[in-house]
């Protein structure tokens, strides 16, 4: 296995949530703490990059003061996409880049290690869960049809990727505009080996408040 880096990205505004997620408390920790953690605590990873809000970047700097694996703490992007590209131009001698959401801080060490080892011999790994409910696709508030949910799955992250084939891919985004909000999205159209496998449940992303009561929950169950 090759040398590995993280890119933790949490440069979101928290527009729709109504603050910045990825720095309320958790169980006493803020969330891009606990996140962080779980990347400078595993022994392949040799570096990580941290992306957030410009304005927080001193706030961040001063949070993460002691990890040992954290190499910068950079401005996002506009965009999801953009603010990962402003981390991936910053690895440094790595052949696997994981990528993640910052406000993804459950990931287990289990999982980090499931994508790493699950990249041997392909271009990327990315973690998923198959989908329990009936999927529909809906608009206008009216049903057009109902889709098989045999093959469909949610994607999680972290997602491992060869280092060099994800700056490429992202070079070219850029180049024709396009937009993903997922970053095995980009390398889809390249005919790239996308292996996939089993996500964590407990794996869950702080999207609305009830997120934030649902990881207090988890946390609570996992230490006893």
């Amino acid at each position: 296995m090759g040398s590995v880096s993280s890119v933790i990205v949490a440069g979101g505004g928290g527009k729709r949530f109504g603050a910045r997620k990825q720095f309320l408390d958790l169980s006493g920790v803020p969330v891009i703490k606990r996140t962080v953690l779980a990347f400078d605590s595993y022994p392949a990873i040799h570096q990580i990059i941290v992306v957030v809000p410009e304005e927080d970047i001193s706030m961040t700097n001063d949070m993460l003061m002691g990890f040992k694996k954290v190499y910068a703490i950079v401005a996002g992007g506009k965009t999801r996409q953009a603010s990962v590209w402003k981390g991936l131009q910053l690895i440094k001698d790595s052949e696997i880049a994981l990528i993640h959401d910052g406000v993804r801080p459950l990931v287990s060490h289990s999982l980090i290690g499931k994508v790493i080892d699950g990249i041997k011999g392909f271009d990327a790994c990315i973690p998923a869960l198959p989908v329990a409910d009936t999927i529909k696709q809906v608009k206008d508030g009216f049903v057009l049809k109902t889709i098989p949910r045999a093959d469909v799955y949610t994607i999680q992250t972290p997602q491992a990727f060869n280092t060099s084939k994800i700056i490429a891919a992202h070079e070219m985004a850029n180049k024709k505009r396009s937009i993903a909000t997922d970053d095995s999205t980009l390398l889809e159209e390249y005919s790239a080996d996308i292996r996939v496998v089993e996500g964590d449940p407990y794996n869950i992303k702080i999207t609305h408040e009830v997120d934030m009561l649902l990881a207090e929950v988890i946390i609570k169950c996992h230490t006893g």
